[in-house]
């Protein structure tokens, strides 16, 4: 991830009550992952729902995964480094219940999902707080929220341009530098 991203998450860390601690489950990721988790889960929805035309079939894996790209203008979020997902942990460092597994493309994924739920049980109530103070934390350090997807927080990146009316993204496409990507230079 970048640097400004990460001092963001140590504010984070930082400002969270006594006994909870902050994972970081995902950041920046290569573009051939990106492609990777974009055909796996467009196949397993299709696979499910053989009746989707490829306009809705597209529409339905966009709201869990990014296109692919490396455009300078609209990168894939985690392609730029600004792009982080998140969850929060007891003192021992175990996930606490957040309603859904990390990645679970399924609508109560959406961050609001409790939200709009009535008459809420105990364990509905306390995932509910869970995501409210996730959410309002990463907010304070200045991270905006991708609302299909309560784990993914932006900071600098195109959806965090959108999401918190900024002028432009900071970031653009980041690559790691390799082994590979030194020796090509010095050839």
């Amino acid at each position: 991830m970048r640097e400004g991203v990460y001092r963001r998450l140590l504010r984070v860390a930082r400002s969270l009550p006594q006994g909870m601690g902050l994972i970081i489950l995902d950041g920046w990721r290569p573009w051939r992952v990106q492609q990777y988790l974009f055909d796996t889960l467009q196949e397993a929805i299709r696979a499910h729902h053989p009746e989707l035309d490829q306009e809705e079939l597209l529409a339905r894996t966009r709201e869990f995964v990014s296109v692919p790209s490396r455009e300078p203008d609209a990168p894939s979020p985690h392609l730029t480094g600004g792009a982080v997902d998140v969850t929060l942990s007891d003192a021992d460092g175990l996930p606490l219940d957040m309603g859904t597994l990390f990645d679970e493309a399924v609508p109560a994924s959406h961050t609001a999902y409790f939200e709009t739920l009535e008459d809420l049980t105990e364990t509905q109530r306390q995932i509910l707080d869970n995501r409210r103070l996730l959410y309002s934390v990463m907010r304070e350090a200045g991270f905006t929220n991708l609302p299909s997807e309560w784990w993914h927080y932006d900071s600098g990146d195109q959806l965090w341009a959108h999401y918190g009316q900024h002028e432009r993204a900071i970031y653009g496409p980041a690559e790691l530098e390799t082994v590979e990507s030194r020796w090509r230079r010095q050839l």
